[in-house]
């Protein structure tokens, strides 16, 4: 369940606005904007007295804010955005030259567990994106709620998987999540692939086609976030994302 909120200060100041997610018996504070010339710091205040135990996305100044104060930080993101309905995408994007043996499918036609595999070896213990060091079955039940729409909203038919064979060795999610560009709306939920050279360029390749089949079927913009220290950020800006 979602929903769009203000949140204020101990005076009634309006200080932001946010989206509510309520997900998996826990309650998130999306895309909280600061209201103009609002201080990152009375932000920062008014969440932890209002929201005490959510878990927030905001900007790095109010991030900072709150850890400062005694928050946890669960991951430092970097967002960025494609505007598909200004932009556009290289129409050869749609139709890619894949390797001999190399397919790609709709990852509507593929499940979770498919995919699990590829995932852990993308994202090994240690790695920016596997802090915890998942096991196959935690991995598994993670990418169960970007299937079954339950995390930030329904899987959408634009993402993709490579696979050799029957064999997945790529992918890119995309997600229909709450809210609108560039900081919520249409999200690229996963992108990763098999870290054998091989493969190497799939997962740019399958985000490419991701991309694509999007900006066909009319989507106005995809987002993604990237963690801090995680190589592909460099892709993305390549790519073509603003950040």
């Amino acid at each position: 369940m979602t929903g769009h909120e203000v949140l204020r200060d101990a005076g009634g100041r309006v200080v932001a606005d946010y989206t509510v997610v309520f997900s998996g018996g826990e309650n998130r504070a999306e895309h909280v904007r600061a209201a103009d010339g609002v201080p990152d710091a009375d932000v920062a205040a008014a969440l932890r007295r209002e929201l005490p135990g959510w878990e927030v996305s905001a900007s790095e100044g109010v991030g900072l804010a709150l850890v400062a104060a005694g928050a946890v930080k669960v991951r430092h993101m970097h967002c960025y955005t494609w505007d598909l309905a200004t932009r556009g995408v290289d129409p050869g994007w749609l139709d890619p030259q894949l390797p001999p043996g190399l397919s790609a499918v709709p990852a509507v036609d593929r499940e979770a567990a498919d995919l699990t595999a590829a995932w852990l070896s993308a994202y090994p213990p240690g790695h920016p994106d596997n802090p915890a060091g998942e096991t196959f079955d935690s991995a598994r039940a993670q990418l169960a709620t970007l299937y079954d729409g339950t995390l930030i909203g329904a899987l959408m038919p634009c993402g993709v998987v490579i696979q050799d064979g029957p064999r997945p060795v790529a992918a890119c999610l995309a997600n229909d999540r709450p809210g609108t560009p560039p900081l919520g709306g249409p999200w690229v939920t996963e992108v990763f692939r098999d870290p054998d050279p091989a493969y190497a360029g799939l997962g740019a390749t399958a985000l490419r086609l991701t991309l694509a089949r999007a900006h066909a079927a009319g989507t106005p913009a995809l987002g993604l976030t990237v963690t801090e220290g995680n190589p592909a950020r460099r892709t993305y800006e390549k790519l073509g994302f603003t950040h």
